[in-house]
Formats: structure tokens, sequence, C-alpha cells
């Protein structure tokens, strides 16, 4: 169940990484279905779908880097296992809950657990895997495999059996990634070697209560925001952040009014789940070759243009009518999110020691949520004022010129000019 040293990871320990990141990593696919269309069955207006669909983020901005501390702390298999069962009883509450507030409400709960959870399987590359870019890129590979079937069942239950059965079907796919998650190794920090006994002229003081000293590590502590955001001075830390960020010019605009336009056009259920998972199936084919190219191509270059193809593959979605064309579309968006997910994990990764993992994974992913946050509802009040098309353009450009300044500064960046071609 370990890694062998200094070789191959062993097979079972991959598969296990693999099969908890298939599961983990595709919820996220599966709400991008279900809630914009719940969300259009509680009759909501373009505005306060994107606050739904927003509100998903506020906890996860808040607090996903206290998230990854307690990957740092306590591993990150039991971290996926305790917040896989809460998420999955929550996502059971929505059909009882049909209201927006209390959707609202159900949405900063369930999102936080699932980015918690997802973290968790993130940490795993720094951990099990070593940050090696062909593991990354497999693991990719299998979390595209879980983003391609996720969407297509998704879009199936809730067409043939209703929004009750959809949800209730999620619950059930969290809690089989739950189960694989409990035969990972257990990657929790050894403790500190005891100390030795006490003589008898000089007593030992009373030590904390190990319930209480446990306790307090569940916490929040200010210190590791402190220890986090410092990362930041680290040239390849800052790039995979900004290109996180830019990245949701697309990735916001996917997991929140695609759904909708493609709705309003004609397009049923099954349609909408079958093209997120052409783009997942597609992505996780691309994925397989990142260890290949990032050989030959620098990855910060490799990781600024497919975030740009990513972006601008469903900007374009209001010209393209066929499902064909939006299949071709969404296709070309799924190879640029196979190379630039496992190469931001490995840059990353490979930019910290391993006690700082968890906190590396949870600072991405606070500021992939933060624009995950910002771009549905600046998208739904865009489309409020000026309709739904215009805001696919407006954020699509907003993505390009901003991917376009990074390309500059990290041409000008004496950090990445000197850096040999890899993910590094």
């Amino acid at each position: 169940m370990s890694t062998d040293t200094g070789g191959a990871i062993a097979p079972r320990t991959q598969l296990l990484v693999y099969a908890v990141a298939f599961f983990t990593g595709s919820q996220v696919l599966i709400v991008s279905v279900i809630l914009p269309l719940w969300a259009l069955s509680l009759d909501a207006s373009p505005v306060v779908i994107g606050l739904i669909i927003s509100a998903r983020q506020v906890l996860v901005v808040a607090f996903s880097i206290h998230g990854g501390a307690l990957q740092d702390r306590f591993g990150p298999r039991a971290v996926i296992i305790v917040m896989g069962i809460a998420g999955a009883a929550v996502y059971v509450l929505y059909p009882l809950t049909p209201t927006v507030w209390g959707t609202v409400a159900l949405q900063m709960v369930s999102g936080f657990l699932e980015v918690t959870g997802w973290i968790g399987a993130q940490t795993l590359v720094g951990g099990l895997l070593r940050g090696e870019p062909v593991y990354a890129g497999r693991m990719t590979a299998a979390t595209r495999l879980g983003g391609f079937c996720a969407p297509i069942l998704a879009g199936l239950s809730w067409q043939y059996f209703g929004p009750a059965f959809a949800f209730v079907a999620t619950a059930g796919w969290v809690l089989v990634g739950t189960a694989v998650a409990w035969m990972l190794p257990d990657t929790r920090p050894r403790p500190a070697p005891a100390p030795p006994p006490p003589s008898e002229a000089a007593p030992a003081p009373v030590a904390a209560s190990g319930v209480a000293s446990q306790g307090r590590s569940m916490l929040p502590s200010f210190s590791d925001y402190v220890t986090t955001f410092r990362l930041l001075a680290l040239p390849a830390v800052a790039l995979v952040i900004a290109c996180t960020f830019m990245r949701q010019a697309g990735s916001g605009v996917q997991n929140s009014f695609y759904g909708v336009w493609l709705k309003q056009v004609g397009f049923d259920a099954g349609a909408i789940g079958l093209l997120l998972g052409i783009s997942n199936g597609i992505s996780a084919v691309a994925a397989l070759s990142v260890g290949w190219f990032s050989k030959r191509v620098k990855g910060h270059w490799l990781l600024i243009a497919m975030t740009m193809m990513a972006v601008v593959a469903i900007a374009v979605t209001p010209l393209l009518g066929t499902f064909f064309a939006l299949a071709i579309a969404i296709g070309l968006r799924g190879v640029g999110q196979g190379y630039n997910f496992p190469l931001m994990l490995t840059i990353a990764s490979k930019a910290v020691g391993p006690g700082l993992q968890g906190r590396v994974a949870a600072l991405r992913i606070s500021f992939n949520k933060f624009g995950s946050s910002l771009v549905p509802f600046f998208m739904g009040a865009v489309a409020e004022f000026a309709g739904l098309e215009a805001a696919f353009y407006l954020i699509g450009a907003i993505g390009v010129v901003a991917l376009m300044g990074l390309g500059v500064w990290a041409a000008r960046s004496p950090a990445f000019r000197t850096r040999s071609p890899g993910p590094g």
C-alpha cells in the first residue's frame, strides 16, 4: 500500500488515488448540471441563479486554507472520509428544501464539504504520488473520466426520474468515493518519539489532554493563513495561483450559465450532461500526454496556453447553434482543462516541501473558488442588463486579456526565463 522508495509507486496505491479522484473531482460537474436546473425550477431570475451558484463558494473562500491545514495535520484520507459522509447527507436535503434561501444555505455547506474533500484528493498528488507529472496526468485522466460519466448520469437521472432522484443519486456517488478513500494508505504525520521518562527529582508537568489538543488542532489558526499566503512569494506558486484565478473565466461560466443557455435554446438535460461528459472524456485522454509534453515544453508556457484555450472554447458558446459545433468547442475546452489542471498541481507541489502540500493545494482552491464566486454573480448581473449572450463574450474577453498580461510577466521574470522545460 505504500510507495516504493525511490522507484515507481505501488500500482495499488496509484489505483486507489485515481479512484478517489474519479469520484471526488467529478462532483462539481454533477452540480453544474443539476443546480442550474434546480434554480430554474424555483423560478429564479438570472441574478438569483448567479447568487445560488456563487453561494457554493462562500465558506470555501473563507475556510479552504484551514481545510488544507487539516490535510497536513490529519492526513487526506481521514478528511476525505469525514467530508464525504457529511456531503452525501447534505445532498439529500436539497429536494426537502425547495426555496431559494434554503438552497443558498445548503450550497454554502455543500460547497465547503465538497471542496475540502477535493483538496484532500489533490494533496495525494504531492504526497503519495510525489508530484510527478506522469502520475498527476493519470490522476487528472481519472478525474476527467469521472467528469465524463457523472454529468451524463446526472442529466439522465434528472430527465427521467426527476430532481429528488438526481440529488439522491449524487449522494450515492459521493458515498462510493468515500468508501474507496477508506482503503487509502494512512498518510497522517508520524508522531514525534516519546520523551525519556522523567527522573524522580524532576517530575514531568502534566500534559494537556489529548482530546483537548486534537480539538484545538481542528480549529482555524491565524498562523496557518500567514504561512499559506507567504507561499505567494514563490514565483512558481504565484504563477499557478494567477492561472487558477483566470481559469475561472471559463470554469465559472461552465458551472453556472452554460447549462442555462443550452436549456434556453432548446437542449434538454440529457444533452447538456452529454456535452459536459464529452469535454471531460477528451480531457481524460489529453491528460495522459502531460508527462511527455512537460519534458519538452516549459511548464509555465504550456499552462498559460492551455488555460487560454479552455477560456475561449466556452466563451464562443452563443455563436454555435448545433450540437456538433458545441461538442467540438467543449472538446477543445476539454483538451485545455486536461493539460492545465495537472500542470498546476505539479508546478505548485514541487515548489513547496512535504509539510505544505495541503496548504498549497488549499491556496490554489481558495483563489479558484473566489473566482468561482465572482464569475456567476457578475455574469448574472451582465445578463440581466445586456443579455446572456453578451455576458459570455465579456467574461471570455476579460480572461484572455488577463492571461496575456500573465504571459508578459512570465516572459520578463528571471525565475521563469532561466528554467528548463518541465513543470517546475
